[in-house]
């Protein structure tokens, strides 16, 4: 029993030795994708973009927009039909945030006067969100982000104000 006992120690000691002595290992770095050749891959197409509509609008105060924060100042508005669907670009200062949208048909969007960004108050006391987009040449209110009247209280006491785009 004396005779284990001095050995744990030792034993303890070379472990901790053993932990700090770096280990080899090998890489295969000399094979790549490009040696084994693939026969269910395609050639990626470009989507384009066709731009519709592009314009200039300032936020009074900060918001939010799908998680995004967006800070007062001055922004270029860029609304891109990519495939089916209409795609809202935010651009400031060089950075772009894409925002998807869901487009109320023109047939039900009577003439709403000059093209404007829709701010809602909410969620929230002192919250501002940016929640669509009028454009006057197409007749089309695109909904960004509904989330400033999720709450009942926001419901009931938020309104919407219009950011003229020019």
């Amino acid at each position: 029993m004396k005779q284990s006992s001095r050995k744990l120690p030792w034993i303890i000691l070379g472990l901790i030795l053993a932990s700090f002595v770096p280990t080899e290992t090998h890489a295969q770095a000399e094979t790549g994708a490009q040696d084994h050749p693939s026969s269910n891959t395609a050639a990626v197409a470009p989507v384009n973009a066709k731009t519709e509509f592009e314009g200039h609008f300032k936020l009074p105060f900060d918001m939010q927009c799908h998680g995004h924060k967006l800070v007062a100042g001055d922004y270029t508005l860029l609304v891109k039909t990519v495939g089916d669907e209409k795609m809202v670009t935010v651009q400031r200062a060089g950075s772009d945030v894409v925002l998807q949208s869901r487009p109320v048909p023109p047939t039900s969007a009577p003439n709403e006067g000059h093209s404007a960004v829709l701010v809602r108050h909410g969620p929230g006391p002192g919250a501002h969100t940016l929640e669509g987009v009028y454009v006057e040449s197409l007749k089309l209110v695109l909904f960004l982000d509904e989330s400033g009247h999720e709450k009942p209280l926001d419901k009931m006491f938020a309104s919407v104000m219009r950011v003229p785009i020019t």
